[in-house]
């Protein structure tokens, strides 16, 4: 506008000078008709100037007049040429084959845009096959767009068949959009043929997703013939979840043909921290866990030791939140205990040990656990003591040693009457040594029944084959 202001200025002065030149040359205000007299002729102002010599003729007002004008002429053309209507820029594009008309080069200087940048991006762009208007690039300008990355980016948008268009591309600049991110996730989509669009992706980016990492999640899936879906792998990204352990995790336990669950169960585990890939391995391939060894008497009194080996498989839905192989060891181990004390005899568990496991196993219990039991087998059997027969002999020694005490309670008040006895003069010492001969002769006799002959018979039988043998 300030360049505006000097042409304008030097416009009037011109419009000025040229206006006084002429009030100087006008007849009537020179008073050119008078006539002068001399020697009886008469003749007018334009006849002396007529026959004045060239030199007087030249007026020098006029001559400086025409030389401003020239200077002014020659400056406006060169200010005009060179940064109104810059020719050479008007050339370079028109030998490029776009055409920039005079009026889009004065919008472009009266809201100081640069020419050169438009013309530049324009040539770029026809060159490319890309065509963009002058006012699009004049608006972008405005806009305060970086129309080099705009045009650059519907370049490449262009030579890789993705539909963006080159305003699309501008408001993802000015809501702050890595162009050449969007792009780079627009080519991924069109090479894989993934279903989704340009909007799509820029709410994604607004959301704070890492786009390009989404997109070759949602290839990687798709190229493994399964689905994930944009939303639940932005879900996981933004939660702070391992996206690309999650992603293989889920794929190996959708190739592994695993049942009852989906991309939100593997990405809850991995947000719960745990190992997944630990996870779907036991859900994949089931463990063998021994149980501890668990003691129980049957109804016979035998008591019988037993060891159960339990297959187990992780259920993925019911990781998080449940119990896991412990909870269900020890409730095998409850249960089999139970099983044992409910068995008949000890020979009906070794006749069929597996039938104690069968039932163990018929009783659900993995339900509500994070594992699901494949089957429960017997490992070891072993029989134990026999305990109603130790609890009989138990019985039976603590009846004779209460019985002892009996003998020994009666003995000490024998010997207290026998001692009253002998006080009172009841009993004299005669009687007394009678009473002891006879309680000796008793407890000899009683010794003797309980004495083993067996070893006395085998050696007269010795000797009796021996006495055969020597009269032989």
């Amino acid at each position: 506008m300030k360049n505006f202001k000097i042409i304008a200025l030097l416009f009037v002065l011109f419009v000025s000078i040229t206006a006084c030149s002429v009030s100087n040359d006008n007849p009537d205000n020179q008073g050119n008709n008078t006539e002068i007299t001399q020697n009886g002729n008469e003749y007018s102002v334009a006849d002396a100037e007529d026959n004045s010599s060239l030199d007087d003729k030249i007026d020098p007002v006029a001559a400086i007049v025409i030389v401003v004008i020239v200077i002014i002429v020659v400056a406006f053309s060169f200010f005009f040429f060179k940064n109104v209507f810059p020719v050479g820029l008007w050339f370079k594009a028109w030998t490029a084959g776009v055409r920039v008309g005079i009026r889009a080069f004065l919008n472009m200087y009266f809201q100081k845009i640069p020419p050169d940048k438009i013309v530049h991006n324009l040539i770029v762009s026809r060159k490319a096959g890309v065509y963009i208007k002058v006012r699009q690039l004049e608006d972008f300008y405005l806009a305060n767009v970086d129309i080099d990355k705009v045009v650059q980016g519907e370049i490449e948008a262009i030579n890789a068949s993705v539909d963006v268009t080159v305003d699309q591309l501008a408001k993802a600049y000015l809501a702050k959009i890595d162009i050449d991110k969007i792009i780079q996730a627009m080519i991924l989509v069109q090479s894989a043929d993934i279903s989704t669009n340009f909007e799509e992706l820029s709410q994604y980016y607004h959301s704070g997703v890492d786009i390009v990492r989404i997109v070759k999640a949602k290839i990687t899936a798709k190229n493994s013939g399964f689905t994930v879906h944009f939303k639940d792998l932005a879900e996981h990204f933004l939660a702070g979840g391992n996206l690309d352990k999650t992603l293989e995790a889920y794929i190996a336990a959708k190739k592994a043909d695993l049942k009852d669950f989906d991309f939100d169960n593997i990405a809850d585990l991995d947000l719960a921290g745990y190992k997944v890939f630990e996870i779907i391995e036991k859900a994949i391939i089931p463990r063998v866990i021994e149980g501890d060894k668990v003691r129980g008497v049957a109804r016979d009194g035998v008591e019988i030791s037993m060891k159960l080996k339990v297959t187990l498989r992780a259920k993925l839905k019911f990781i998080i939140g449940n119990p896991e192989e412990a909870t269900i060891i020890a409730r095998i181990n409850e249960s089999l205990a139970t099983e044992i004390g409910m068995a008949e005899s000890h020979f009906r568990v070794l006749e069929n040990p597996f039938e104690l496991a069968e039932r163990v196993e018929k009783k659900f219990l993995d339900t509500n656990t994070a594992f699901e039991i494949l089957s429960i087998d017997v490992s070891d059997v072993t029989i134990g003591k026999d305990v109603h027969a130790e609890l009989r002999s138990e019985r039976a020694r603590s009846d004779a040693q209460k019985a002892k005490a009996d003998l020994i309670r009666a003995e000490e008040k024998l010997k207290k009457a026998i001692a009253a006895a002998f006080i009172d003069g009841k009993i004299s010492i005669n009687e007394y040594e009678n009473i002891m001969n006879t309680q000796a002769d008793t407890r000899m006799r009683n010794t003797l029944s309980n004495f083993d002959l067996s070893d006395v018979k085998d050696d007269v039988e010795e000797h009796h084959e021996d006495d055969i043998d020597g009269k032989d």
